[in-house]
């Protein structure tokens, strides 16, 4: 029997607000997961002497949780000596599925690891969520705490270039996909609070609801919010007059330009304490999926 969009939509909030595991992360000041710095029950991210950027223990970690998932598992590039991993669940189709990333700068440890926890946490239902996902971009990035690769480049201004094989391998395995939610996870050593970009396609916002997931860890920078919200005007007025002529292209861009109705990218304030962010990261990840499917 073929479902309408009205009764999809209706399937995958039953699904999202079943799981075994505490859903609604943004309704709750700590997550409860059998996992690191278990404390009473609760997580309590205490990351000191933890490797967070260590990308070899990052990857472990992520092939043990697609087996236990039942994600599939392709390297897609191979960049200074690193195998890049994207892992996909069974249920995603060619259209409305969710794209995820993380570890574009390397020096944004709250990124990678809040990605990776969301999907510990969420393990029992990621097989039936329709999502793609980049554990890490950069990974010599990540082991040497720096926003660069090896060539100095920032990589996450280099999605309107194909000289650079692995972002040419990734847009090449993203060809055909039309996400119905795009998120780019990011820190911000200037931010006094969270903050995002929504880039959208005639679609209601998302931002403020997103932002109040967050705040129950980190609170808003209002500065930055002003800031994004021109951003995100210049872009509307770009799109509506169908500009393509971008002098650089960001991946949120890129990804918004070519394959998703709605591209959010994350910022957390980099000098909060890592527990924090973390939680942040996985507050806002989930409150946008949740709204995806309402």
């Amino acid at each position: 029997m073929v479902k309408t969009k009205l009764e999809e939509k209706k399937a995958w909030v039953r699904l999202l607000h079943s799981s075994g595991s505490q859903i609604m992360i943004a309704q709750i000041p700590l997550t409860r997961v059998p996992t690191i710095g278990k404390v009473g029950g609760y997580m309590n991210f205490d990351f000191e002497g933890h490797r967070v950027h260590d990308y070899s223990f990052l990857i472990e970690r992520w092939h043990s949780l697609a087996q236990k998932a039942g994600l599939q598992t392709q390297v897609y590039a191979t960049a200074e000596g690193f195998d890049l991993f994207c892992f996909c669940s069974p249920a995603l189709k060619r259209a409305g599925g969710i794209y995820l990333s993380a570890g574009i700068h390397g020096d944004e440890a709250a990124a990678t690891e809040g990605l990776y926890e969301w999907a510990e946490v969420h393990a029992p239902m990621l097989r039936q969520l329709p999502v793609m996902i980049f554990p890490c971009l950069n990974p010599q990035g990540l082991l040497f705490n720096r926003r660069t690769d090896s060539d100095n480049r920032d990589l996450n201004r280099c999605y309107h270039l194909d000289e650079c094989p692995r972002i040419l391998a990734q847009k090449e395995l993203i060809q055909g996909h039309s996400f119905r939610l795009a998120m780019c996870l990011h820190e911000d050593y200037d931010a006094q609070g969270v903050y995002l970009y929504e880039l959208r396609n005639r679609a209601t916002t998302f931002g403020r609801e997103i932002l109040a997931a967050a705040g129950h860890h980190i609170p808003s920078d209002p500065s930055r919010i002003v800031e994004a919200r021109r951003t995100e005007l210049v872009w509307m007025i770009a799109r509506r007059i169908k500009f393509k002529k971008f002098p650089v292209l960001a991946e949120g861009m890129y990804l918004s330009l070519y394959h998703s109705e709605r591209t959010i990218t994350l910022e957390t304030p980099s000098e909060y304490l890592l527990g924090q962010r973390i939680q942040a990261q996985i507050a806002m990840i989930q409150r946008a999926i949740e709204l995806s499917f309402i």
